[in-house]
């Protein structure tokens, strides 16, 4: 594969792990009615009062939320930067996301589950 595919493919990656990470969020705070933000409010997106929300109620603790904003905000400037997104970025957040998800909707999945759903998805593209 040609770096620029690479790159590219980081980029889908990441941004797809950021999209995980956003509809988990909003879902959960809309389910457990943490906000008083509507959802069809323009305000209702917003990932980064949406994480302190959580990290208020005890669901992720600080530095987890710190790290997730900060790979969000690398996501809201990708296409501003050069290559920023390496696949060590991607598994970085990719493990983040699984935190979050099993803080909120007590999900965890083994590796082997993990690897497959990967597996599902790169087929279907």
């Amino acid at each position: 594969m040609s770096k620029s595919g690479l790159k590219s493919s980081n980029e889908m990656a990441f941004i797809s792990i950021d999209d995980a990470a956003i509809t988990a969020l909003c879902n959960y705070i809309k389910i457990n009615n943490l906000s008083e933000v509507k959802s069809n409010d323009k305000s209702f997106n917003n990932f980064d009062l949406f994480l302190e929300l959580i990290e208020k109620q005890n669901e992720i603790r600080k530095f987890e939320m710190r790290d997730i904003k900060k790979f969000h905000n690398l996501r809201k400037n990708l296409f501003q930067q050069s290559d920023v997104i390496s696949m060590e970025t991607v598994n970085e957040y990719v493990v983040l996301v699984k935190v979050l998800l099993a803080y909120l909707y007590n999900y965890r999945a083994s590796k082997l589950g993990w690897e497959q759903m990967v597996k599902d998805y790169q087929n279907n593209l």
